[in-house]
């Protein structure tokens, strides 16, 4: 994600405030790093940070031809993270430009890339991502590590199928929300179309329920039809996981199955029906093989 030596040029500038946040950005500039601290313009400093919109384009006609890699910031108080937060993660998906934490109390970093279909790019994976594994043990971070990033990252990687990302607020609990509409809205334009109910399932099914409330808010994929081995993670303590698709309980909290069009003879690049909105939301039969 980054260099080296562009780490603990930031480590060395962060250690310089004690009992604030200390910011900046990290430029690319002839295919060099270059770390340049900015003031922390925050009415509070010592609970958070705001780069100044001024200051950054100032940056900018300084180094004509940089661009930003990254907006890094410290944490220094034992009560803080040494995580990025919820409206860190929002805003680098927003601007498209890398976040990272360094925590000078704990000596911790942390990274985001939302260019990057894996969510923890500071803590290296020793799965290849046409590996299963790769996919297990995820921590649960909502808007970065649930279960659509999961679902995004394995089509993605595994199978090289691009799947849009969806913007999502920074607290699971709008899931909750019965105007919240994420799947209902957005899957059948990313080329998914809902099975119909005596359709068998196949391989790399999205399998969308509603584990709780009265929207549809989670996605797992089937990994394998004949076992019922599906791909998910569910928040709270548990990490992504297999699980067998089976069972009474799965069954309740089905929506439906879909299909993305790469594995569907059946999908036209023509078809404009929201297969999603004309085919309601009664449950698909059950892992009928």
């Amino acid at each position: 994600m980054i260099l080296k030596n562009t780490k603990q040029s930031i480590k060395t500038e962060c250690q310089k405030n004690h009992k604030q946040e200390s910011c900046g950005l990290v430029l690319l500039q002839n295919e060099q790093e270059l770390v340049v601290p900015c003031l922390n313009a925050a009415d509070n400093p010592a609970e958070s940070f705001v780069i100044d919109p001024d200051e950054v384009e100032s940056i900018l006609d300084k180094h004509k031809d940089a661009t930003i890699k990254a907006v890094y910031h410290s944490h220094w108080d034992d009560t803080q993270p040494s995580t990025l937060g919820g409206i860190d993660i929002t805003n680098s998906k927003a601007s498209k430009t890398a976040y990272l934490l360094y925590h000078t109390g704990f000596d911790e970093w942390d990274g985001f890339d939302p260019t990057n279909l894996y969510p923890f790019p500071l803590v290296p994976n020793r799965f290849e991502p046409t590996d299963i594994n790769y996919y297990l043990k995820w921590p649960f971070v909502y808007n970065r590590s649930d279960c659509y990033s999961l679902f995004r990252c394995y089509f993605g990687n595994y199978l090289g199928i691009e799947i849009p990302e969806f913007v999502r607020g920074t607290v699971v609990e709008e899931t909750l929300s019965p105007d919240w509409d994420l799947f209902e809205n957005n899957f059948s334009k990313a080329g998914f179309r809902k099975l119909d109910h005596d359709e068998p399932v196949r391989n790399n099914d999205a399998i969308l329920m509603n584990l709780q409330g009265t929207q549809t808010h989670h996605v797992a994929i089937i990994i394998d039809r004949l076992s019922g081995k599906a791909l998910h993670t569910i928040g709270g303590k548990r990490h992504s996981e297999l699980f067998v698709y089976g069972g009474e309980y799965w069954k309740s909290v089905t929506r439906y199955v879909c299909r993305h069009k790469n594995f569907d003879k059946e999908y036209s690049n023509d078809e404009s029906r929201d297969y999603f909105r004309d085919s309601g939301t009664v449950q698909h039969q059950f892992l009928r093989l």
